[in-house]
C-alpha cells in the first residue's frame, strides 16, 4: 500500500497534471487519495482491455488483408487498389518508414504497420461500390449486417481504444458494454479467435 504525504501528493500532482487528474478529482468530490487509486484502477482496466482490443485489431487488419490480397492475385495490393488520397498518402508514409530500417521491406511489414483507421477507412461509404460489394464483405463471414452497421460499430471501438492509446479516463464509460462491443466484432470476423479472447481476457475480472 503507498503511504501518501503532503509532499508526495504534491509531486504526483505535478508527475500526473492537475488537469489530467480534474475529472478524477470530480469523480471523487476532490478527495485527492482517492482520485489518485482512482487513476490507478482506471489504468488497470484500460490494461485488461489490452487483449481484446490487440485480438480486434489484428484479426480485423489480416481478414481484410486477406480479403483483398485475394481478390488482387498479390500481396502487393495496395499498389493497386483504388484509394482516395488521404489513404493512399498514409500507405506513403508506412513505405517511407518501414525502407528507414529496411532497404527492401518485405510487403508484410508495410501491412502490419498500417494504422487502424486505415483498415476501418476500407469501410466508408465511399468504397461500397468499388470494394465492399465486389469482396470486402467477405472479411466478415459471421457478420449478417450491412456495411454501414459494420462500420458504425468497429468506429465506436476506435474511439475507446485511442482514449486507451492516449491515456484518457475511461472508468466513466460502460465498460461491459465497450467489451461486448469487442467481442461481437470478433465473432464477424472468427468466432473461434473471439473465443480463444474470452478465455484470456481478464476484463470482467478487473470490472
Amino acid at each position: 500500500m503507498f503511504h501518501y504525504t503532503a509532499e508526495n501528493k504534491q509531486k504526483l500532482i505535478k508527475s500526473l497534471s492537475g488537469e489530467r487528474l480534474s475529472t478524477y478529482l470530480k469523480a471523487k468530490n476532490n478527495d485527492l487519495e482517492k482520485a489518485l487509486e482512482l487513476y490507478i484502477k482506471n489504468i488497470e482496466i484500460s490494461a485488461a482491455f489490452l487483449v481484446p482490443l490487440q485480438g480486434l485489431e489484428v484479426s480485423l487488419r489480416n481478414s481484410l488483408n486477406e480479403t483483398i490480397k485475394d481478390h488482387y492475385q498479390t500481396e502487393d495490393w495496395f499498389n493497386q487498389i483504388p484509394l482516395n488520397d488521404g489513404a493512399q498518402k498514409i500507405i506513403r508514409k508506412v513505405k517511407a518508414s518501414v525502407k528507414k530500417h529496411q532497404s527492401n521491406p518485405q510487403t508484410s511489414h508495410i501491412i502490419a504497420e498500417l494504422p487502424f483507421g486505415f483498415w476501418l477507412a476500407l469501410l466508408n461509404k465511399e468504397y461500397h461500390q468499388t470494394l465492399w460489394i465486389p469482396f470486402l464483405h467477405k472479411s466478415f463471414p459471421n457478420a449478417g449486417r450491412p456495411r454501414a452497421k459494420i462500420h458504425g460499430h468497429l468506429d465506436h471501438i476506435r474511439i475507446f481504444r485511442n482514449r486507451i492509446a492516449h491515456h484518457e479516463p475511461v472508468f466513466n464509460r460502460h465498460l461491459e458494454q465497450d467489451y461486448t462491443s469487442i467481442i461481437t466484432a470478433l465473432e464477424w470476423i472468427c468466432l473461434d479467435t473471439a473465443a480463444w479472447v474470452k478465455a484470456h481476457s481478464k476484463v470482467l475480472s478487473v470490472l
